[in-house]
């Protein structure tokens, strides 16, 4: 657990499903999808078997920030930590929430004995792509995607 400041905010992983529901209202703000605190709880249960984590930022029972990711590995990165959300409540940003998440990533990677920390974000995302850059993030891979449906 890692404390900041203000005093009584802490990062601590979210694992039981009553802690992954308290995650709701922040996630639900980057990824609109996700129909109801259940369904969240459903998909990110589902993706902790492939090593999904959720890392928060608490007030109490409140989330008021969260990063989920998980250790991967590839031919590019080798072994790596990619962050697949990172949001920041809307009402908190701002207040170095983010950046605090981004550090303590970084450090369980570190410990996990990860060459890189990667993530993605929208080409479109300017303040995302301005504050990664910021916290020592390098815009150095160009991604492309493909809608895929099946043909009738």
């Amino acid at each position: 657990m890692v404390k900041l400041s203000p005093p009584g905010i802490v990062l601590r992983h979210a694992h039981s499903q009553d802690e992954l529901a308290a995650c709701f209202p922040v996630i639900s703000q980057l990824r609109p999808s996700l129909k109801d605190a259940a369904h969240w709880v459903e998909r990110a249960s589902g993706m902790a078997t492939d090593g999904y984590r959720v890392l928060a930022a608490w007030d109490g029972d409140q989330v008021l920030a969260l990063a989920g990711y998980r250790m991967m590995e590839n031919l590019i990165h080798g072994h790596f930590l990619y962050v697949d959300d990172l949001v920041t409540s809307e009402s908190q940003r701002g207040k170095g929430l983010g950046a605090a998440l981004l550090k303590e990533l970084s450090s369980i990677g570190v410990d996990e004995y990860c060459r890189r920390l990667v993530l993605d974000t929208a080409a479109t995302n300017t303040n995302a792509r301005r504050f990664y850059k910021r916290e020592g993030l390098i815009d150095a891979v160009i991604g492309f995607v493909k809608p895929l449906e099946k043909v009738a």
